[in-house]
């Protein structure tokens, strides 16, 4: 299942980067691989001997079937952002959604911020195509003045460009809080937001 081989933008330790999937199945629920990192010499012969996974997969999210590399890496001034894609099993079948997270710019198979939840997801007309339900990206844009653009494809059927900023995408990937991955400490999670904002707009 190394369907989603990338690139790492910059040489680390002397070495060529990969992004990886390794998976043993196609389809199988639970936790367990995701993104994995392998490292190689040369580029004519990529043979990569190890993984270390970055973005695990984990049950009961937006993962928890598969996920894998999108587009290259971002290079920010907090850290590398990578746009992945997560897929979960529904009662309408699988879901593919697009997710974020960073990693430490000296050491990119360390994960530093991993928001709960997507980042885009199908929308509206974007479920309906040859593969219902499903958004996919494989390439972004970071431009000189802070533009970033999401290149992304709906249903296996219609190309969609989405814009931000690197400030907005540093700033959603490093505040939004990472999964607590139970019920009760979701609520929990939600219910100190709700409380902090309140707090935030009674300043004002």
């Amino acid at each position: 299942q190394q369907r989603n081989v990338l690139l790492h933008p910059e040489f680390v330790n002397g070495k060529y980067m990969f992004y990886t999937r390794p998976m043993d199945g196609f389809i199988e629920t639970g936790s367990g691989g995701g993104i994995g990192v392998g490292f190689c010499d040369d580029i004519t012969n990529a043979v990569i001997d190890e993984e270390i996974i970055t973005s695990r997969r984990k049950y009961h999210t937006i993962t928890e079937v598969k996920n894998g590399a999108g587009a290259v890496p971002i290079k920010t001034y907090m850290g590398w952002i990578h746009i992945a894609h997560g897929v979960r099993n529904t009662a309408a079948g699988l879901r593919y959604v697009i997710y974020v997270f960073a990693t430490d710019l000296k050491d990119p198979t360390k994960v530093i911020a991993e928001p709960s939840g997507f980042y885009i997801a199908p929308n509206g007309m974007e479920r309906v195509g040859d593969v219902s339900n499903v958004v996919f990206t494989n390439g972004a844009i970071a431009r000189e003045n802070g533009e970033v653009y999401i290149y992304y494809a709906s249903s296996d059927t219609r190309l969609h460009v989405a814009a931000t900023t690197i400030d907005r995408l540093v700033d959603y990937t490093f505040h939004t809080p990472s999964d607590p991955l139970r019920s009760v400490d979701c609520v929990q999670q939600r219910c100190d937001l709700i409380r902090k904002n309140l707090e935030f707009i009674e300043k004002q």
